[in-house]
């Protein structure tokens, strides 16, 4: 019972720090940068996605390959500092 109980109080301690970390408060042109540079590290043609960032928002738009979209975006949303991410990328072949 007692092993139950401290695998319960780990889970919600690592639930409350994960839901902390979201809530980090990124200047624009910081979060910017991050989402560039995870563009360079995930996409094979990162020049060709258009990023806009307000209060922690990101948009993105441009062609991006099909396989490359869904990693982009569960990528993105981890990033801390991120609140929203509004994906607008035309997926391709």
């Amino acid at each position: 019972m007692r092993l139950l109980l401290f695998g319960v109080v780990i889970g919600l301690a690592a639930y409350m720090f994960r839901d902390s970390a979201r809530r980090v408060s990124v200047p624009d042109d910081v979060l910017l940068t991050r989402v560039r540079l995870k563009l360079d590290e995930l996409l094979a043609q990162p020049g060709s996605v258009n990023i806009e960032v307000h209060g922690g928002r990101v948009r993105l738009t441009g062609p991006a390959a099909e396989s490359e979209v869904r990693k982009l975006t569960r990528a993105l949303r981890a990033l801390p500092g991120v609140h929203g991410l509004d994906c607008r990328l035309t997926a391709h072949a």
